[in-house]
C-alpha cells in the first residue's frame, strides 16, 4: 500500500470516529428519548420528501396546463383570424394583442429555429400540442390529454401545420420553489410575482397563404404556497405524543426489570418474583429474570447451609488443636496459639458476612445502635465517645430509624470503630443527616494512611506496612468487610486523613 492511501485511510478513520464521537455526545442517553428522536426525525424527512415531491408533481402538471393553455388561444387565435376577412383582420389583430400576446402577419413563412439545446424537447412537446389543437379545429380530431410525459409524441398522424419555438423557459425547479415557499413564511407577503414563466414563438399558416406569428410569454410563474410549518409542526407534535405513549409502554417493562435488578442486588431475599404479563417478550424476560432469583437464592442458601456445616466441622479439630498446644512448651506455644485465633477469626468473619448478606430488611433503631456499640467500647476501657453534639440524649433520639439489615450495619460500624481504637487512642462518632443519605463519621487519632493507600486498605488482606501491618493484629478484612456492609445499603465507606492529624471513617447509609 502505498503512503498516500494509508494516508488516505488514516484520515478516513479519523473522520469516522470524530464522527461517532459527535453522535455520541450529542445522542441523549435515555431509550426512551432516542426512540423518539429517531422517529420523530424520520418522520420529519418523510414529511419533508413528499413536500418535494408535491413540488414535483405540481410542477410537471402546471408545465402540461400552461401548455395546452397557452396552444389552445394560439389555436382558437388562428381559428378567429382564418375566419374574418382580410380587411378586418388588423383591426382585430389591435384587439388580440395583450400584455404578453402578439399577433403578427406575414405573406412568406418566416423561419423559427431552436437556439438552445435544452429547450428542444419542450418546444417540440409544446408544438405538438399546439398542433393538436390545430388538428381539432381544422380537421375535427379529437384532443386526448391523457398518457405520460411523452405519450402525446406517438400521434404522429397529426399534421405538422404550424412550427413553434421556445426561447425562453425559467420556471423554478421543484426545490427552488421549496425554499422560495419556505422564505415566504418568515415575511409578510405570502405571494410574489416572479418574472416571465417562458417566451415562444408560433408560425401558422392560414387557408389564404398568410402566416400568422404570434409571439407570446406567460407574465409570471404563481408561487408554491408558503411552506406549512404550522401543519407540521401539529403533526410533528401529534407524531411525538402517540410515539411518546407507544414507547412507554414498551420502555416501562425495561425500567421494571431494571429497578427488579436493582432492588436484587441489594435485597436478595426481600425482592419479589416479576409479575410474568404484558407481551411475549416482556414475558420471557420476566419468566427468565424469575429464574434467575431462584437460582441466586438457591445458591446463597446453599452456601450458607455449607459455611455453617464447615463452622460446625471447623470447630472441633480447632478445639483439639488448642488443647494439644496447651502441651507444648512456652517457646512453641505462642505462635501456634496466635495461628489458631487468628483461623478461628476469619472463620467467623466468613460465616458472619453470609448471614449479614441473606438477612432481611427491617427498621433499626440506628441511635440506640451507636450508642450500644460505643458503650460497649467503653466498658472495655477504651477511649471512644461521641460527639459533644449527640451527647444530648434529645437530639441522638431525634436521629430518624433506617431501613437496613441490622447485622450488616453492625457489622459495618463495629468494624470501623474496632479499626479506628487499634490505630488510634482516642476515637469520637458523629452523625450526619444529608439528605437522604446517613452518615456516621468516625475519627481517631492514629499516625493516618499514606494518601496512596486509602483505597488499597479495602482490598482483602491488604495491610499498610510501618504502624499498620501484622504484629498490630487484625485478618486485613474489616475495611472490606465494612464497605461492603455499608454498599449493600446502596452507601459507602471513604477514608480521608484530617489536617489536624488522625484518619477520618465516613459510612454512609441511603434512606430507601
Amino acid at each position: 500500500m502505498s503512503a498516500a492511501a494509508s494516508r488516505k485511510g488514516f484520515w478516513g478513520k479519523g473522520l469516522y470516529r470524530r464522527a461517532r464521537r459527535l453522535i455520541s455526545r450529542l445522542s441523549p442517553d435515555s431509550l426512551l428519548a432516542r426512540l423518539i428522536l429517531i422517529f420523530s426525525a424520520a418522520f420529519f424527512i418523510l414529511l419533508f420528501l413528499t413536500t418535494i415531491y408535491a413540488g414535483e408533481s405540481r410542477h410537471f402538471y402546471y408545465m402540461r396546463a400552461l401548455m395546452a393553455d397557452r396552444t389552445r388561444r394560439m389555436a382558437e387565435t388562428a381559428q378567429l383570424l382564418d375566419a374574418s376577412m382580410a380587411e378586418t383582420r388588423f383591426a382585430l389583430r389591435e384587439q388580440l394583442n395583450r400584455r404578453g400576446f402578439k399577433v403578427h402577419f406575414s405573406a412568406f413563412r418566416p423561419m423559427v429555429v431552436i437556439r438552445d439545446e435544452e429547450l428542444r424537447e419542450v418546444s417540440e412537446l409544446m408544438e405538438f400540442m399546439l398542433n393538436r389543437s390545430l388538428a381539432h379545429i381544422y380537421d375535427g380530431q379529437p384532443r386526448d390529454g391523457r398518457g405520460g410525459r411523452h405519450a402525446d409524441f406517438q400521434q404522429t398522424e397529426i399534421p405538422r401545420r404550424a412550427s413553434l419555438v421556445v426561447s425562453e423557459l425559467n420556471l423554478p425547479s421543484p426545490m427552488e420553489a421549496f425554499w422560495q415557499s419556505v422564505r415566504q413564511y418568515f415575511v409578510a407577503s405570502k405571494r410574489s410575482g416572479g418574472p416571465s414563466v417562458y417566451q415562444a414563438t408560433a408560425v401558422m399558416p392560414l387557408r389564404d397563404g398568410t402566416w400568422v406569428i404570434i409571439e407570446d410569454s406567460s407574465p409570471g410563474y404563481p408561487p408554491m404556497p408558503a411552506f406549512p410549518f404550522t401543519s407540521v409542526i401539529a403533526i410533528e407534535a401529534f407524531f411525538v405524543a402517540i410515539s411518546l405513549l407507544a414507547f412507554v409502554l414498551c420502555v416501562k417493562p425495561l425500567r421494571r426489570l431494571a429497578r427488579a435488578a436493582d432492588s436484587f442486588g441489594r435485597d436478595v431475599p426481600g425482592t419479589p418474583y416479576l409479575p410474568e404479563t404484558g407481551p411475549t417478550e416482556v414475558r420471557e424476560a420476566a419468566q427468565a429474570f424469575n429464574r434467575m432469583q431462584k437460582s441466586i437464592r438457591e445458591f446463597l442458601d446453599e452456601r450458607e447451609r455449607m459455611l455453617a456445616a464447615v463452622s460446625h466441622d471447623l470447630r472441633t479439630p480447632l478445639t483439639r488443636m488448642r488443647l494439644r498446644v496447651e502441651q507444648l512448651d512456652e517457646s512453641q506455644r505462642a505462635p501456634l496459639q496466635k495461628d489458631i485465633s487468628e483461623l478461628q477469626q476469619i472463620m467467623d468473619t466468613t460465616i458472619d458476612i453470609a448471614r449479614c448478606k441473606s438477612e432481611n430488611v427491617t427498621m433499626v433503631d440506628v441511635a440506640s445502635l451507636i450508642e450500644s456499640l460505643v458503650e460497649d467500647r467503653q466498658d472495655m476501657g477504651q477511649d471512644i465517645r461521641l460527639e459533644e453534639r449527640l451527647q444530648d440524649p434529645e437530639v441522638l433520639f431525634s436521629i430518624q430509624p433506617l431501613a437496613a439489615r441490622p447485622l450488616s450495619m453492625k457489622r459495618c460500624l463495629a468494624n470501623l470503630m474496632d479499626n479506628a481504637l487499634r490505630y488510634g487512642s482516642t476515637v469520637v462518632v458523629g452523625v450526619e443527616e444529608r439528605g437522604d443519605v446517613l452518615a456516621v463519621v468516625i475519627d481517631d487519632s492514629g499516625p493516618g494512611i499514606p494518601e496512596g493507600d486509602l483505597e488499597k486498605v479495602f482490598e482483602p488482606f491488604y495491610r499498610v506496612e510501618r504502624s499498620r501491618n501484622r504484629s498490630t493484629g487484625g485478618t486485613g478484612l474489616g475495611l472490606s468487610i465494612a464497605r461492603s456492609m455499608a454498599r449493600l445499603h446502596d452507601g459507602d465507606v471513604v477514608l480521608e486523613n484530617r489536617p489536624e492529624g488522625g484518619l477520618r471513617a465516613t459510612a454512609t447509609f441511603r434512606r430507601s
